[in-house]
């Protein structure tokens, strides 16, 4: 169970309005109806009546005191814990993906601890409705994460800035085969080709739909195996199971040793940013800091 969905129902069972308190989570209204569908499946039983305006079930009325008195126990926690004298002020909380976190955030940091000294990080990761959350909640002071136009739709940006820190490349990808040729290929002889899917939670998932859409030629691809970690697509990838498309940065090490290939004709390549997103505004030194860096660096 997520804490944001709590907060979800709450603010849901305040407005009685989905798209209301959707837009006031700062998630579109299907994203925010699964969420309230996630909570409802893990309480077990029906919180809400889908109706106009939205009303609370019987045990969505008992639940709402639950959530109401675990949310107000966490939250006091968390600022006693932050009064204390033993935290540092001067660390940069940073919210960003997992595959993020591995490939890309390392030799950033690295690059802009030179220019600006040492300074301690906490990071956390999270799919990407998650790490917007966290910036939204001012659980974070920067956000780093895959642009796409599913996250842009996300994002207020009257409320906040970004700028485009790097670029990527979404590969499509096959195993070898025992001779060291692709083991699928993405050609018009193929047929279907078994494919390794992103679940709806991977902000790729949409950059790739919306690529795919737009070929005068698609591939035809069978849906063998979905998932929500792009790591875990890639093991499966490297097995064998099927084509996948994979961020650059997380397969480079598999290309140049063999054990992925690059399948198809080049438009089948797709260019995507990594983006960075702050608060308009932010009084916080340490992130005007990093930030003033980066721009001088931004694509």
């Amino acid at each position: 169970m997520n804490l944001v969905w709590l907060e979800d129902f709450i603010e849901l069972a305040r407005t009685r309005s989905f798209s209301r308190a959707a837009e006031n989570r700062f998630v579109t209204h299907p994203a925010f109806g699964r969420r309230i569908k996630a909570l409802e499946q893990w309480v077990g039983a029906a919180l809400v009546t889908r109706s106009q305006p939205v009303t609370l079930t019987r045990a969505g009325k008992l639940f709402l005191d639950a959530a109401h008195n675990a949310s107000d126990i966490l939250y006091a926690a968390r600022a006693q814990l932050r009064e204390s004298p033993a935290e540092s002020t001067d660390i940069l909380r940073l919210a960003t993906g997992r595959t993020l976190s591995q490939t890309f955030f390392p030799d950033w940091y690295d690059g802009i601890r030179q220019h600006c000294g040492p300074f301690p990080v906490s990071i956390s990761t999270g799919g990407a409705q998650d790490v917007i959350v966290k910036l939204a909640a001012s659980d974070a002071d920067l956000l780093l994460i895959y642009s796409s136009p599913a996250t842009r739709m996300l994002i207020d940006h009257q409320r906040y800035e970004s700028l485009t820190i790097a670029h990527e490349m979404l590969l499509p990808v096959s195993a070898p085969d025992q001779r060291g040729r692709p083991l699928y290929r993405l050609d018009a002889k193929a047929g279907a080709v078994p494919w390794l899917a992103f679940s709806q939670t991977l902000t790729l998932r949409g950059v790739l739909a919306k690529h795919l859409a737009e070929l005068e030629q698609k591939p035809a691809l069978k849906m063998v195996y979905q998932a929500d970690s792009y790591e875990a697509i890639q093991e499966m990838a490297l097995r064998g199971t099927g084509v996948a498309w994979l961020p650059q940065r997380l397969v480079q090490k598999d290309l140049a040793e063999g054990r992925l290939l690059i399948v198809g004709e080049q438009n089948l390549r797709i260019r995507f940013d990594v983006s960075l997103y702050r608060v308009r505004g932010s009084s916080n030194e340490l992130v005007q800091t990093i930030w003033n860096h980066v721009a001088t660096q931004a694509l």
